[in-house]
């Protein structure tokens, strides 16, 4: 079953999975999975059951049972996306994982760039900001600079010699980091 379910994930057929069959791969070792695993529950969470799952999902990020979930806040942002007047009450909650050492960070930064729209003209590009001078991580980097720049915001991006692996929407691709705003994804 779970191979059916990551084919169905990777192959973007959604409608065929169960909500809880696509939350388990939040929690894959394969990080494509993880992805595809949050645009699921997107697209299959609405109403009360996106309300209810977005709850859920917080709870996994600071459960100390042991079953922290790495790919909450992709499914965070996901849902949030497609239920945006549910995600207004949990914008902020979600924007100050940031601040949430255990969390992880690059995936904050993506959800926001997903959401952008929603985090105009609020503290989230000071937050950002903020956390590019503190984080060394290029991928979290590379995610926040593209959403400051989506939210309209001018951003210079740093000359890092290095590729970073980033999700485009599709896959993900090893980009060399001065090439970040070339990806035509989100």
């Amino acid at each position: 079953m779970s191979e059916r379910v990551a084919i169905a994930l990777l192959n973007n057929e959604f409608q065929g999975i169960k909500v809880r069959e696509a939350f388990k791969f939040l929690y894959s070792d394969q990080e494509i999975l993880r992805f595809k695993s949050a645009e699921a529950l997107g697209v299959l969470c609405r109403g009360n059951l996106a309300y209810n799952y977005l709850l859920r999902l917080f709870w996994h990020l600071s459960d100390e049972s042991g079953a922290y979930c790495i790919g909450a806040p992709l499914a965070i942002a996901e849902i949030g996306l497609r239920n945006p007047e549910i995600f207004e009450s949990f914008k902020f909650k979600f924007l100050y994982l940031l601040e949430n050492e255990e969390v992880e960070k690059c995936y904050v930064a993506y959800g926001i760039l997903r959401n952008a729209n929603t985090y105009k003209g609020t503290e989230a590009k000071n937050l950002l900001r903020k956390k590019l001078l503190e984080l060394e991580d290029p991928r979290f980097k590379a995610y926040a600079i593209l959403a400051l720049k989506k939210m309209g915001e001018k951003v210079e991006v740093p000359s890092l010699n290095t590729k970073v692996s980033l999700y485009n929407g599709k896959e993900i691709v090893e980009i060399e980091f001065a090439k970040i705003h070339e990806l035509q994804h989100l």
